[in-house]
């Protein structure tokens, strides 16, 4: 059968004729393997697409987001609460060191004072 439609082409248009429409013939097989091809990727693309939005509650994409950005912003406004604490406490700690000291020489003057 496949050899009749080349001979009938053969016979109206010649090899040329042939030649055009086995390379159109090819040229539509390769175009649905391609079709094929993508349309199994397109599958896997939409189930990856589902499993990815399933894993928000309800569905809410939006409140997953702000979800996200008030943590983040939790997250900045504790690391500044520890970073201001901390500065306070080694202030605090040089002024107690500085108290110590002066404290230290007091008592070292008052002793050789009376001595």
């Amino acid at each position: 059968m496949n050899q009749q439609w080349q001979q009938e082409a053969a016979r109206v248009g010649g090899p040329a004729l042939v030649q055009v429409l086995n390379e159109l013939r090819n040229g539509q097989l390769e175009l649905m393997a391609n079709i094929d091809i993508l349309t199994v990727k397109t599958a896997k693309s939409e189930a990856a697409t589902t499993r990815l939005l399933s894993g928000f509650p309800a569905d809410d994409v939006e409140g997953h987001r702000r979800y996200h950005e008030s943590v983040i912003e939790w997250r900045e406004l504790r690391n500044k609460l520890v970073r201001e604490a901390l500065t306070k406490m080694v202030g605090a700690g040089a002024l107690a060191a500085i108290g110590w000291l002066v404290l230290a020489f007091w008592q070292a003057f008052k002793v050789t004072v009376t001595k």
